[in-house]
């Protein structure tokens, strides 16, 4: 059995968490949450009902929590946090293939292609989160709780303004769904370099 890491180690290692956190929120902004989404889906020429069904689905399926979290605890925070946070990066990979569904299938074909892989994707995250929750809980120091809190929302929050101003550039130079998929596809390698950050991260005791 290893040794449990020292409160030192451990703050030794918070950069990596701070840094995984950082890119992961640039993944978000790019792909599945907030306006770049929001813009792609009314790209797609979905209406307004659609574009709040597909909005929903991502914190609405957090009601598993409950039921997975005994198996989370024996599969272990960490590694239930890290394989799935890294599937759903495959999962939305899917996305890319949206103009190609939309050309055969229409509006209402891409709407359920969408659907779908959101549907996928937001119950790997439910579980990644189940997993997530309880980890950082146990890796960060109760005595720099506050101080790490401080510096990751000023990391991610410079992160999420920077990220804005860039994809809405890229959405007002480029035509039609063209922006959506570089930032789509742009998104989704920052977020598999986050996985790797993460798990230079240590695990629960």
């Amino acid at each position: 059995m290893s040794t449990p890491l020292t409160d030192v180690e451990k703050i030794n290692r918070l950069p990596w968490l701070i840094g995984s956190q950082t890119l992961n929120i640039i993944f978000v902004l790019l792909t599945f949450s907030g306006t770049v989404f929001v813009l792609f889906l009314d790209e797609l020429g979905l209406d307004d009902a659609q574009i709040g069904l597909l909005l929903a689905i991502v914190p609405f399926l957090g009601i598993v929590a409950p039921f997975i979290a005994p198996a989370v605890a024996r599969f272990g925070y960490k590694r239930t946090y890290v394989t799935f946070w890294a599937i759903r990066k495959f999962v939305i990979a899917f996305l890319l293939l949206t103009p190609a569904v939309l050309a055969r299938f229409g509006t209402n074909g891409a709407f359920i292609w969408v659907a779908v892989i959101i549907l996928l994707f937001g119950t790997c995250r439910a579980i990644a989160e189940t997993g997530g929750y309880p980890w950082r809980k146990e890796i960060i120091p109760d005595n720099i709780r506050g101080k790490y809190s401080a510096i990751d929302s000023m990391s991610t929050t410079m992160a999420s303004i920077l990220v804005v101003i860039i994809a809405g550039y890229v959405i007002e130079t480029l035509p039609g769904l063209q922006p959506f998929m570089i930032l789509i596809a742009v998104g989704i390698v920052i977020g598999l370099i986050a996985v790797l950050g993460f798990t230079r991260v240590p695990a629960e005791d």
